[in-house]
Formats: structure tokens, sequence, C-alpha cells
């Protein structure tokens, strides 16, 4: 008579013939370091973590393995960062991050917000003269400019120069 098998014994005869690679082994570690840094980061934007704490959290995550985690860590902090809309807990951790950089990284940032604000103060005098030509004008009249698809181009194109060159400056930095 034949054997009657639980699932658990069938599932564990298939998985005999499956073997992880090297690759693979290094890409589930890259995704599981993703997973806390990303989850550092949003703890402390969050204000959950102090700036002690995320220095800790950091130094633990870089003594386990630095060579993956620095790059990593780079990667979530450039794609955090926004033109004109940093919060005080992330620049914080830009120091931590950045390390040497962090100045250079700021004054960069701070010329985009400059640049930023000049394309919006433009965008927003060229809405209201159109809205003056069709006859909408006074005190009152705001442009939305959140609902202005040109701006929103703009804006989202100043956002990808801006991570571009933090990268540039973040690649420079040498390993510490």
């Amino acid at each position: 008579m034949a054997e009657i098998k639980s699932t658990l014994d069938i599932i564990m005869e298939k998985a005999k013939k499956f073997s992880v690679t090297e690759e693979d082994k290094q890409a589930f570690k890259r995704q599981e370091l993703e997973g806390k840094i990303k989850g550092l980061f949003q703890k402390t934007v969050d204000g959950i973590f102090d700036s002690e704490r995320f220095q800790v959290e950091l130094a633990g995550l870089r003594t386990r393995d630095k060579d993956l985690a620095d790059p990593i860590l780079k990667e979530e902090l450039v794609t955090r960062i926004e033109v004109g809309a940093n919060s005080a807990a992330l620049l914080g951790m830009l120091d931590h991050v950045a390390g040497a950089a962090s100045a250079a990284i700021k004054k960069t940032m701070a010329d985009f917000e400059k640049k930023a604000e000049k394309e919006k103060e433009s965008r927003r005098k060229k809405l209201l003269e159109s809205f003056k030509r069709i006859g909408i004008s006074g005190s009152a009249v705001l442009p939305n400019l959140d609902a202005d698809p040109e701006w929103l181009r703009t804006r989202s194109e100043l956002k990808r120069e801006l991570h571009e060159e933090i990268k540039e400056r973040l690649k420079s930095l040498p390993r510490s």
C-alpha cells in the first residue's frame, strides 16, 4: 500500500532540489539591509528615533556590512531629499551619512532651493498674466501651482537635477 505523505514532507522533498547561489544570498542580504535602512530613516523622520538613536543604529548597520550599507544609506538619503521640503531630521541624518561632504551638499541644496523659488515665482507671474488676459485679476487671485502641469514638470526636473548633483558629491567621497 502507498504511503500517505504530509504536505510538509512533500514540500521538504521539493525543497531539497533547490539551492541558493551566492548571488541570491547577496541579493537577499541587500534587500534585508535596504528594508532596515528605509525603516531607520522613516523612524527618524517621524521623530520616533532622535539623532543619538539614529547614530547608534547606523553604527550597528555599518559594523555588520559597511561596504553594502554605505551605498544603500547614500541612495536612501538622496531619494528622500526634496527641493524646498526637507525636515530638520533629514538634514541631521545627512551629517552622519555624508560626513565631510554634508556642508557641500547642504550648499547645493540651498542653491537649488533658490533656483526653485525663482522658477516658482516666474511661473506664478506667467499664470497671473494669462489670467489677466482672459479677464481674471485682482488681489485675491492666487494661482495654484500644484495644479499647474508646467510647474510640476519644472519641479520634477529640478528634483532630478538635485539628486544627480548630490549623487556626484557622494560618489566623490573617499571610502571611510
